[in-house]
């Protein structure tokens, strides 16, 4: 099959593989933020030793992100409708989960008093910081006594990495423009071989965590695809022919890197099976259960402290499910259509 063909709606269930990373990142907070218990193991670390269920997750989700995005931008050529259509995808929620947070959650769970709560500036020095993706993990008095203690939503720093790989996307292709693939492709093929080399040139600032140098890689990727949809074909021998090189590699550095490189492709390729595109999902609620995860968990620590981690994973996960879909529906799927709206009032904006 064609990535072309791959990258239409019709034609795959991303929506569904999207929802299942967003899941394993709750499924690899589990043991960190309730404790780890017998009869249970990350069910990645446990057969690859060099990942974790978490950051596994993450970079395919930045993977599928360079595709998609990359598709939209290179399909449009609008910038503006572009920057409307990724404001309004990710800010209403985000801007969301951060005031519930701030406004709802933290007073509820905080170890100070309401007025207390509400006098410090804190809380708002967390709405407008992570609103600024300025990432901020504190709220006054809450989770002091949690396992992991002091952070509201782990998760929300790989938002501002993302954000970063638009930005750079958007002046790559208004730099480029009309100037032809090859130009696309030099820049990101440096993007992804700079993640063979043990000094990151171009990606030195975002420093050396495991869990962060590989993302602008699994973003370029995405990108390349999409750029090349037309020439690249992904099939069984492709996704087989990337395992054998991992395994190849298994013992070396770049264990990880072509890991990651593998199970994107292959999950790429898993969203076209015609049996597994018969299940989409109707509502796309990854987002919100990427958003909600780390704050249910920590809230149910809070309450009801540690427990057998399977139990706190099938919990969290029911919860944060619920909470999604109800965000998914009253503040993404309203935001979305709003962007839609103004497409009108961008078309002409070059």
């Amino acid at each position: 099959m064609k990535v072309s063909y791959l990258l239409n709606k019709e034609n795959n269930n991303l929506n569904l593989i999207r929802l299942f990373l967003a899941s394993m990142v709750i499924v690899g907070h589990a043991p960190i933020l309730n404790g780890a218990t017998n009869y249970w193991v990350d069910p990645i670390s446990y057969f690859f030793p060099f990942a974790a269920s978490g950051p596994w997750a993450v970079n395919i989700f930045f993977f599928i992100s360079g595709l998609v995005v990359s598709n939209s931008l290179l399909t449009s050529r609008k910038p503006l409708r572009f920057i409307t259509a990724r404001f309004f995808r990710i800010m209403p929620a985000f801007a969301f989960v951060v005031l519930i947070s701030a406004l709802v959650i933290g007073p509820l769970v905080s170890n100070l008093s309401a007025r207390l709560y509400f006098n410090s500036d804190i809380p708002f020095a967390y709405v407008t910081e992570n609103l600024l993706f300025q990432v901020n993990y504190h709220l006054p008095g809450v989770f002091l006594n949690n396992i992991y203690p002091n952070a509201v939503n782990g998760s929300l720093w790989t938002l501002a990495y993302e954000m970063s790989c638009y930005v750079i996307l958007l002046g790559v292709f208004l730099v480029i423009r009309n100037k032809g693939k090859i130009y696309y492709n030099i820049i990101l093929g440096l993007i992804i071989f700079e993640s063979f080399l043990p000094y990151k040139p171009i990606f030195n600032w975002i420093g050396s965590n495991p869990q962060i140098n590989l993302l602008p890689a699994a973003f370029a990727l995405g990108s390349f695809l999409a750029v090349n949809a037309e020439y690249i074909n992904i099939d069984k021998f492709s996704v087989l022919g990337l395992f054998l090189i991992y395994f190849f590699f298994r013992s070396s550095v770049y264990a990880n890197l072509f890991f990651n490189i593998a199970c994107s492709i292959a999950f790429l390729y898993i969203s076209a099976n015609r049996f597994i595109n018969k299940y989409k999902p109707k509502y796309d609620i990854s987002f919100g259960v990427y958003l909600w995860g780390f704050v249910v968990q920590q809230t149910l620590f809070h309450y009801f402290g540690k427990m057998y981690v399977g139990w706190h994973c099938f919990i969290s996960l029911l919860i944060t499910v619920m909470v999604a879909y109800i965000t998914h529906l009253l503040i993404e799927k309203p935001g979305i259509e709003l962007g839609k709206e103004l497409n009108p009032y961008t078309e002409a904006i070059v």
